[in-house]
């Protein structure tokens, strides 16, 4: 596990997930244009507090939770975050 997965699994840890997974994409974008050094990183995160929020409500979520990790840890970040019901349906 790299050292921004441990700093993601413990900032989202306030989000309560019941299930979340972080893949680290970053291998995948080496020498990308315009990345000065985050990584790139799918997120699947389920949890109560996506209830009754549009998508972009629960992107803005993930993104406030994870707050300056953006701007130094992670380039991109592509989140996939629904509700306990929402994810038994998949």
């Amino acid at each position: 596990m790299t050292d921004t997965v441990s700093k993601l699994n413990k900032v989202l840890a306030e989000l309560k997930p019941s299930y979340l997974d972080i893949q680290d994409d970053s291998a995948l974008h080496s020498g990308h244009a315009g990345n000065t050094g985050g990584g790139h990183y799918t997120l699947t995160i389920v949890s109560e507090d996506f209830a009754n929020l549009s998508l972009i409500k629960r992107h803005r979520l993930v993104y406030d939770t994870v707050g300056t990790l953006m701007k130094t840890d992670i380039h991109a970040l592509s989140i996939h975050a629904k509700t306990p019901t929402e994810f038994n349906h998949n």
